[in-house]
């Protein structure tokens, strides 16, 4: 870990609605760093068995890191060397497209028209264990895209059990069926169960909360770049597509996501699927939040001092240093 202090600035996210069915929470409180020239995101989810935020910083102190943490100084760590370059991380990069990220919090109607009219190629929204409810959804969707080949991907994050999932698949209407594009931790990962769901139903899983025994059953791996480095995912799962996602976190952890798939187009390819990093819109704006679009799935990074972007805004924040 660098010698450097590090300074700390603490903040709460605010959604309207929960955004999985892993958790019921609306405010999301995180921590931006800065060591050096350079910044970073610490936005754990201990839904998923994360240390709360106050604990993470407590033991980064003390100079213990969590992978959380650790993701967040290799992160300020990039930024700084970018930033004391003069120059932004997404230069001379593209950042892959992604999928439009659905919000509950919002109105069905302007989110339906927003997808068409900028042409997003596919949504994604959470699945319910009440699977009905999402198949209702689904349908709405299919049925207004239909004439657009608007593709559906559902995150379940594990909340169904095999016999419900056959169920949300055999009763679904025809035209939903063929716009399903993916389907993500439908239930907790049996290598088995999903290779006999995806032959029976000929249908796209995608593996996350079981990536490290992942062996067979699934047609993707999502990757969240703030918790986990792609490069050891694509090496373990080295026949598989990438789905690479931001961690619903704050815009310099979104951003860092978007850096880092960049990244990995630039080296795997075809083999970065559609990804998930537009998530801004699932907050309550902020001011930055507010730098950020992404028309028709395409993010616009800020660039404003360099390296990540949000240079004034970072520099104007009450940092208070680490310790």
């Amino acid at each position: 870990m660098s010698c450097e202090p590090i300074y700390v600035y603490e903040y709460l996210l605010r959604s309207g609605v929960a955004l999985n069915s892993a958790s019921h929470r609306r405010t999301f409180p995180g921590a931006l760093i800065r060591v050096g020239s350079g910044f970073g995101c610490i936005h754990p989810w201990p839904e998923f068995g994360d240390a709360p935020v106050e604990e993470q910083l407590r033991l980064l102190a003390e100079g213990i890191t969590t992978p959380v943490t650790a993701m967040a100084l290799r992160c300020a760590e990039i930024d700084g060397t970018a930033r004391d370059a003069g120059v932004s991380l997404f230069a001379d990069l593209d950042i892959p497209r992604s999928h439009y990220s659905w919000s509950f919090a919002q109105p069905t109607k302007p989110q339906i028209q927003r997808i068409l009219e900028e042409g997003w190629p596919a949504l994604k929204a959470k699945g319910f264990a009440n699977y009905g409810e999402t198949r209702r959804f689904l349908e709405v969707c299919a049925k207004a895209g239909e004439h657009q080949d608007l593709k559906l991907r559902v995150d379940f994050n594990g909340c169904l059990d095999v016999r419900s999932f056959s169920q949300f698949i055999e009763f679904m209407p025809l035209r939903t069926y063929q716009q399903l594009d993916l389907i993500e931790d439908p239930f907790p990962y049996d290598a088995e169960l999903w290779q006999q769901a995806q032959s029976r139903w000929k249908i796209r899983l995608a593996l996350d909360k079981g990536w490290r025994d992942g062996s067979t059953g699934f047609s993707a791996v999502v990757v969240k770049p703030a918790r986990r480095d792609w490069r050891i995912v694509a090496g373990q799962h080295p026949a598989q597509p990438l789905v690479l996602t931001s961690a619903m976190d704050h815009a310099l952890g979104q951003m860092f996501a978007a850096y880092e798939a960049a990244i990995a187009q630039a080296n795997l390819g075809d083999r970065v699927d559609l990804c998930g990093l537009c998530t801004q819109h699932l907050f309550e704006p902020d001011t930055f939040f507010e730098r950020l679009a992404s028309p028709g799935g395409h993010l616009q990074p800020d660039f404003s001092g360099g390296g990540l972007g949000f240079g004034d805004v970072l520099e104007s924040l009450p940092w208070r240093r680490l310790g």
